[in-house]
């Protein structure tokens, strides 16, 4: 996916609302400037009007415009606009002017004496029409209509000059407010450049914590959450350093071993002593191999497992069923008695088969490598509210406490302990059970002890939207 500019992204989303303000308010500006425009020219319009309306007299009954020629085309003489009138009455008629001028619509009750403003098109051009009322002197059932129009040019011209001198201004704000955005942009993401620098001038050894100094608050954060990163990043190298030195230390015993018996083993010309040394070399090797599969497992156990294994609809009854069994050879070459007490009814759990399988071969390993002989085993499901398990319970000797709180930790082994052993069997136990949400206890008792890995999920119940997430991983 393209990534995008937190630069790019800020300036649109700054800018945006800023050119909108800026068209909206011309869009207004435009509005007021044209209504402002039609007030001031309606008032001279009128007073027009109002002019033409002292010159009417009534003689002997007839309505007259007391106007002379050349005053009458000094009316009608505008640089820009032409310039209409007309006088009429109710029973006269058209009195002068141009009859072509249209009346206010009909059905307006319009009061005498007040301008009444309207719009029309007269010859093909666009004009605004003032007209006014009066009673005829001597008459009151008679009425004279005088009207004076004009075109819109003066209006439009009005009109641009009060929006360009609103705009302009506007738009250079507008463009001062951009660039006062744009430098203030660039001054505060001066902060994750510097930190960018920072991060790229390092060595991939140098897991050091970032300084906070100077850093704003919500970069800050960030720097706080890169240096947590950092320290839980340096936890887990550290710990995968000493997992392997410890896996090379414990390889190099069992390897050195070997050496030393297959050189023993070629010294010998007695058949007898040959074949001992062989017997020797195959302990020794199965030994070796056991670690080495306990290492793997280990590595199969660490987080992140999900990314590569899709987990599955697992019955925990048919899986223990299925390890338990194969354990009994061995108890039966200890004369160990080796059970298993299933759940009423399945007991769904989402994971992986694999890992469950080798955890649970772990745990009871454990119980039958230290049980005494004719002791007893027992594999056995729980059901508790909110969490569902598997326990593994045996009536061998008691862990001391002092050992208890180790016994998870890598390749440690309880002291004066006859038995053999690489000690990662517990460590892979817990860490397959915190892969599948999960937690392992020791549960003392008075004699013997109590195994048991609890499932913190919904009891019978899978989740299957986590399937379908991990099959998306797992597809991209």
């Amino acid at each position: 996916m393209k990534s995008v500019s937190l630069h790019r992204q800020l300036m649109l989303w700054l800018l945006i609302p800023l050119l909108s303000l800026w068209v909206f308010g011309g869009v207004i500006a435009y509005i007021i400037a044209v209504r402002f425009a039609d007030l001031a020219h309606d008032r001279s319009l009128f007073d027009s009007t109002l002019t033409l309306s002292e010159q009417v007299r009534a003689v002997h009954g007839r309505v007259i415009l007391d106007l002379p020629e050349p005053a009458l085309k000094m009316l009608e003489i505008d640089p820009y606009d032409k310039v209409y009138f007309k006088v009429s009455s109710r029973y006269q008629g058209w009195v002068a002017g141009m009859n072509g001028l249209s009346p206010p619509p009909a059905g307006m009750n319009i009061p005498f004496n007040s301008p009444y403003y309207h719009d029309d098109i007269l010859d093909g051009h666009h004009v605004r029409i003032s007209s006014l009322y009066l009673h005829v002197p001597g008459n009151r059932q008679d009425w004279i209509l005088v009207q004076v129009a004009e075109t819109l040019v003066k209006r439009r011209v009005l009109a641009d000059e009060i929006l360009a001198g609103v705009i302009l201004p506007q738009m250079l704000l507008t463009g001062l407010a951009a660039g006062i955005v744009w430098i203030g942009i660039t001054k505060g993401l001066s902060s994750l450049r510097r930190l960018q620098n920072e991060v790229q001038s390092r060595s991939h050894r140098d897991l050091s914590p970032l300084s906070e100094e100077n850093a704003p608050r919500e970069v800050g954060s960030l720097i706080r959450a890169i240096n947590d990163l950092l320290n839980r990043l340096g936890n887990a190298l550290a710990a995968q350093s000493r997992f392997i030195a410890d896996a090379a230390h414990q390889l190099r015993t069992p390897l050195a071993g070997l050496k030393t018996q297959t050189d023993y083993a070629l010294r010998q010309s007695n058949p007898d002593e040959i074949r001992h040394s062989l017997k020797q070399l195959q302990t020794s090797s199965e030994r070796t191999i056991h670690l080495i599969n306990q290492l793997l497992s280990l590595a199969r156990a660490e987080p992140g497992w999900e990314k590569t294994i899709l987990p599955a609809k697992i019955d925990l009854n048919t899986l223990a069923s299925e390890v338990t069994s194969r354990w009994v050879p061995q108890a039966l070459k200890k004369d160990i008695d080796l059970g298993f007490e299933p759940a009423p009814g399945p007991v769904i759990l989402s994971g992986s088969d694999f890992l469950l399988q080798e955890m649970l071969g772990n745990l009871v390993d454990n119980a039958i490598r230290y049980t005494h002989p004719g002791g007893k085993v027992t594999v056995s499901l729980f059901r508790r509210e909110g969490e569902t398990g598997i326990s593994v319970e045996d009536n061998g000797p008691a862990i001391p406490r002092s050992e208890q709180e180790h016994i998870f930790e890598r390749f440690h082994r309880i002291l004066g302990s006859q038995e053999e052993g690489c000690g990662l069997g517990l460590s892979i136990v817990r860490e397959i059970a915190h892969a599948h949400n999960g937690e392992v206890f020791l549960v003392e008792q008075p004699v013997g002890k109590i195994f048991e890995v609890r499932f913190f999920v919904r009891m019978g119940h899978l989740d299957d939207e986590f399937i379908d997430q991990q099959k998306e991983k797992l597809v991209v």
